[in-house]
């Protein structure tokens, strides 16, 4: 089911259910980030590639326990399937105080360091011995972790997102970020 929003002069569309085709595309550049990263990480040694996929792993926890199960999508397939996911682990939390929430950069900080963990240990890894592998992965994770991330974000996941419409503490920190 869609709904219309009236934004300033244009109607947004937003989504009860993501399409599944815009959720494939929203995890396949999260999971592109993740491999390149592995495969950094794991250059270094396997303990660090497995201590790179608990990070992971520990960043999603993190997400699903603290958000997606306040969220509007909770038992819902939001533009990450996120919220379905969530249900089945968490119960429903409440959507009045996921608005009410205020998010700093502190807060998003481990999400950031998703990229920027394995990005500095690439540099590492092509100031120690350059080779072509790895420096396509660093040049793979910088323009994922940022213009593939901002992309699917701008132009799927918050542009249609129904949480976004009613508050999302996410989308007023990076609107303030705009403004500054």
């Amino acid at each position: 089911m869609k709904t219309h929003h009236e934004d300033a002069a244009m109607k947004t569309l937003t989504f009860e259910n993501f399409p599944w085709r815009m959720v494939a595309v929203c995890n396949a550049v999260s999971l592109a980030i993740y491999a390149a990263g592995f495969y950094l990480m794991v250059r270094l040694g396997l303990a660090w590639g497995l201590l790179y996929v608990a990070y992971c792993a520990w960043v999603e926890w993190r997400i699903l326990s603290r958000s997606c199960r306040h969220c509007y999508y909770f038992g819902r397939r939001c533009a990450f399937g996120r919220g379905r996911v969530c249900s089945w682990l968490f119960t429903k939390g409440s959507e009045e105080t996921f608005r009410a929430k205020q998010v700093t950069w502190r807060d998003i900080a481990p999400d950031f360091l998703v990229s920027l963990i394995p990005l500095a240990a690439g540099i590492v890894l092509l100031i120690r011995s350059f080779s072509w592998i790895p420096l396509l992965a660093v040049a793979a994770l910088v323009f994922l972790g940022s213009v593939g991330t901002g992309l699917v974000r701008r132009r799927i996941a918050c542009r249609h997102c129904e949480q976004r419409e009613r508050g999302c503490p996410a989308e007023r920190l990076f609107a303030k970020a705009k403004e500054a």
